[in-house]
């Protein structure tokens, strides 16, 4: 195995944990440019970039691999989803030994103490195994967008996502710190989710296999938003919705009856928005989640140590 590829360590190799930062991109070069620019002025010392591109069709590795020759650049040559896309940097950061994997939407821009609070936060408790950042919206600074997740209702399917600070339930992968622990013992993103709910099912399953979950305040992110999909469009209700569906049958008590009350209460918000055209992508985004299937070996499952090396 070789050991990771990280920035001069301070004298004091415990204090500051190897961190492997784990960026997306899919023809997506200007925002994964802007977020790398901001990595660049981190004040956490022992970490490692690495940028997954996701089967780009624009000129996105050329660019990146110009403007930040320093970054490991995995190219998957498809579009895999969010979930396979994280995952291959994950499965590479675990490899090489790597104590803490942050998951960083690439239309983000961070504070240059964000990963220090995060490591101290995840430092101060061997049981926390998923710590996320304050996020804020870009063109907004001062206002909270997440404070770090939500606490979703799995009886109603209700996702309430948090802006002041509040117990989370569950942590969103915008800022995703992930102790490597967590993830040999919960397994990684399911990749049956294409985009959306992945990061909410995952730690669910961090909760389940006895860890705590934890936003550390002080890591800021500021986040342009929806910068693949665009908010409210049909591509982002399908994806929505399908994955919505197939999370409640995953968690549920009664997902037929949980999503059937999704489907009423999205399509009358659609209508109440002046968005019809957004009605069917949800109605078959939701049946495609219900009806779902993919072979046993790519469900998400503990990791033996061994393995991934």
């Amino acid at each position: 195995m070789n050991p990771p590829q990280t920035k001069p360590r301070n004298s004091s190799a415990a204090a500051h944990p190897p961190v492997a930062v784990v960026i997306l991109n899919w023809n997506g070069r200007r925002d994964t440019l802007a977020c790398l620019d901001s990595l660049s002025r981190l004040d956490y010392p022992n970490r490692e970039i690495i940028v997954v591109d996701n089967g780009s069709t624009d000129d996105s590795v050329a660019r990146i691999r110009a403007a930040h020759p320093g970054v490991t650049l995995l190219e998957t040559g498809a579009n895999l989803g969010f979930s396979g896309g994280c995952n291959a940097g994950i499965r590479d950061a675990l490899a090489r030994g790597f104590r803490y994997v942050w998951l960083l939407n690439n239309d983000t821009q961070a504070d240059p103490a964000a990963l220090s609070a995060l490591v101290e936060t995840a430092e101060r408790d061997a049981d926390t195994g998923a710590v996320a950042s304050v996020v804020y919206c870009l063109d907004r600074p001062g206002t909270v967008e997440i404070w770090g997740g939500g606490r979703v209702n799995l009886r109603t399917g209700k996702l309430r996502i948090l802006r002041a600070p509040a117990e989370p339930n569950c942590l969103f992968a915008c800022s995703l710190l992930l102790r490597d622990d967590a993830l040999h013992r919960a397994g990684l993103l399911d990749e049956r989710f294409f985009l959306y709910w992945e990061d909410t099912d995952l730690t669910l399953r961090i909760r389940r296999a006895g860890y705590r979950l934890a936003v550390a305040p002080d890591s800021r992110v500021h986040h342009r938003g929806s910068a693949s999909t665009g908010r409210n469009s049909p591509t982002q209700a399908l994806h929505y919705h399908r994955s919505a569906a197939l999370f409640y049958r995953l968690h549920a008590p009664f997902p037929t009856l949980t999503t059937a009350g999704m489907i009423a209460i999205r399509t009358l918000r659609w209508i109440i928005k002046g968005k019809p055209e957004n009605i069917p992508p949800t109605w078959r985004g939701a049946w495609s989640g219900m009806r779902a299937t993919i072979p046993a070996d790519a469900l998400p499952k503990p990791l033996n140590r061994h393995e991934d090396h």
